[in-house]
């Protein structure tokens, strides 16, 4: 089914789209544009009643919403929209290319990712590889969180799919937001500011890095706020067993990460790994740093934040590749840049000057 098929269906089902169109381009692929000559702040640009979503069947006790809404997909054959789906990409360009030499910080989720993929894959041994793929990632790249009032809180199990919705692509700075509306039993995106003709409709899926876009979805962004570099493997090679052991058995192996930006300070985990490394003899799980070792703490840190850069670089180093060229150069960027925020938070840290 083509564009116009799929649209010729929605519209027929006596939604009002006149805010909106659907357009296409090589660089965001589908989204939606505005329709009007202007958007006022506080509008509703596109409400879709609750009896169109897609939800999850929950017929099979041992099997997730997600998992529901994987049979759905591939058993359900005259619903327009699903057979609009069938004829576009929504699989990350990574999945085809799973023994490339990603660096690290992309290895790591990737393969908890795929163990999470893999636990799925097991349950449907009827379908074969390619239409289990297309299923679950169309399921995966635009799902929608919606509370299904039931005892799991689980997000794989209190979802759904929302035709028309999905065409709203993403952004760090959106200019809508959009929430199910408990009265009216609808979901609704409002514009968060005047929105001009022809301007894309956005909102932010969730905060999320590079890494989860890249992984999740399979792009990534210039400039992201919710960047994130974990640091557990620099941890370790600093740490001995003993420490590392004895750093969990406080459940501090956690939150392990520098983040973007100026104004995010250390967490207080990352404070204390610190600490641990260089004076296991004093050191407390609870107390702030000695003012004997605050010196001694901001030079082991600076240290360290060398590791970590020498670590990225060797990664990147080793990542030959043609068909990611864009997205290494920016998840490169991304990680100088973080590490760089890391070095002034760390010259600003109350705690450790």
């Amino acid at each position: 089914m083509n564009i116009d098929e799929f649209l010729q269906w929605f519209n027929s089902l006596g939604i009002n789209t006149e805010n909106v169109k659907v357009s296409y381009s090589d660089h965001h692929g589908f989204g939606l544009y505005s329709h009007q000559s202007l958007i006022e702040k506080d509008s509703i640009i596109l409400s879709i009643p609750e009896h169109v979503f897609i939800k999850p069947s929950y017929e099979i006790d041992d099997l997730t919403g997600f998992e529901h809404l994987i049979i759905h997909l591939l058993e359900e054959k005259s619903n327009p929209y699903i057979e609009f789906l069938r004829s576009i990409q929504c699989i990350p360009s990574w999945r085809y290319y799973l023994n490339d030499q990603y660096p690290r910080q992309l290895k790591v989720p990737m393969s908890k990712h795929q163990t999470k993929y893999d636990q799925s894959r097991k349950k449907f041994p009827q379908y074969n590889d390619e239409e289990f793929l297309w299923a679950y990632y169309a399921i995966n790249t635009r799902c929608v969180h919606f509370n299904m009032e039931r005892e799991s809180k689980d997000q794989d199990d209190n979802l759904c799919l929302i035709p028309y919705l999905d065409f709203v692509n993403h952004s760090i700075q959106p200019n809508t937001i959009s929430k199910f509306n408990q009265i009216t039993r609808s979901y609704e995106i409002r514009a968060m500011k005047s929105i001009e003709f022809n301007e894309q409709i956005t909102f932010l899926y969730n905060p999320h890095s590079n890494i989860d876009l890249f992984i999740e979805y399979g792009f990534v962004l210039p400039s992201n706020p919710h960047n994130q570099l974990n640091i557990e493997y620099e941890l370790e090679e600093i740490l001995s067993n003993e420490q590392i052991q004895l750093f969990k058995s406080f459940n501090y192996w956690n939150s392990l990460e520098f983040y973007s930006g100026d104004n995010n300070d250390l967490s207080w985990t990352v404070i204390k790994a610190m600490e641990l490394s260089i004076n296991q003899t004093d050191w407390s799980p609870y107390d702030d740093p000695s003012s004997n070792n605050k010196e001694k703490l901001k030079n082991q840190i600076k240290e360290f934040l060398i590791l970590v850069q020498q670590n990225i670089e060797n990664d990147f180093r080793q990542w030959i590749t043609e068909r990611f060229l864009n997205e290494k150069t920016i998840l490169y960027k991304d990680f100088l840049n973080i590490l760089h925020d890391t070095s002034i938070v760390i010259n600003k840290s109350i705690v450790i000057t």
